[in-house]
């Protein structure tokens, strides 16, 4: 079933460019609705009955999406008015968005659990009954940051400025012909491009890309909760750890992009990045 979904998912955007921000808009609340009454029938209780809980799902996705949207456009404003601090704004507002997007498809209530990410570290806030806050580590995260900051330079006052974790690299043009790069959720840029705010918002926009898609891990809910159950281990286990899966799905979906492509831009992933950074639409040859 999940296997479908996504195909199907593939199918539609495979080609996808907004010509403006509205259609850009639509394409992040659509994510969000879709896939947020998806996973609440994915994870609905016995007696609930798949109609309802599809449009409760639904219409609380729609409302993460837009969220999400905003805080992309709130990049934009980095390069703008040449402010690194936007990029918390943009950081917050986009943590409220996928917070709501996890709870549709958790079929959780609309402000029942929300999260706060840097880097490798996840930050839980529950709300339900009694308030609580959870420390948490994404391993996929963990692995890409560790990779990453044995081979590169740890910025430590760009990533106090901007609530990501950045690291430099002084032959990066030559190692990779690239200025920056994203790993997972871990910017590298080239030592020579630390103060380049249009280069900051692209590669941004591609750490947002991968909090797009944390719906899928709440697909697991269910196994993971007959886990929990079964073995006091996995649950010390499970309370420490967020299994950020997405990153496996968000790299194979990337390399489809690019399986086809006529031009740097032909990629989904970078024409969303673009257009947000630059404010406009992306043109290909």
């Amino acid at each position: 079933m999940n296997r479908f979904i996504l195909f199907i998912f593939l199918l539609l955007y495979r080609n996808f460019q907004a010509q403006n921000k509205t259609e850009m808009a639509l394409y992040n609340v659509g994510l969000g609705s879709v896939f947020g009454g998806i996973g609440a029938v994915i994870n609905k209780n016995p007696e609930d009955k798949i109609g309802e809980i599809f449009l409760n799902g639904f219409w609380k996705g729609a409302i993460g999406g837009y969220l999400i949207y905003e805080s992309k456009n709130l990049v934009g404003k980095i390069p703008e008015k040449e402010h690194w601090e936007y990029s918390w704004a943009a950081k917050m507002v986009n943590s409220a968005g996928t917070s709501i997007v996890e709870n549709a498809t958790s079929n959780r209530g609309l402000f029942e659990q929300w999260h706060f990410n840097i880097g490798f570290n996840r930050i839980e806030f529950y709300t339900k009954n009694q308030f609580k806050v959870r420390y948490k580590i994404m391993p996929v995260s963990f692995i890409l940051t560790t990779i990453t900051a044995s081979k590169t330079k740890f910025e430590f006052s760009r990533s106090l400025q901007t609530g990501e974790l950045i690291f430099s690299q002084s032959d990066l043009l030559l190692d990779r012909n690239k200025r920056a790069f994203v790993f997972g959720n871990v910017m590298v840029i080239d030592t020579n491009h630390l103060d380049n705010y249009f280069l900051f918002s692209h590669e941004l926009i591609h750490i947002y890309q991968y909090y797009d898609y944390n719906f899928i891990n709440s697909y697991f809910n269910k196994p993971v909760m007959n886990w929990k159950n079964k073995s006091n281990t996995f649950n010390r286990i499970n309370n420490l750890l967020y299994f950020d899966t997405q990153g496996i799905i968000l790299r194979g979906l990337y390399l489809y992009e690019n399986s086809a492509n006529n031009c740097y831009f032909d990629n989904f992933f970078e024409y969303e990045a673009e257009f947000f950074a630059r404010r406009g639409r992306v043109i290909c040859p």
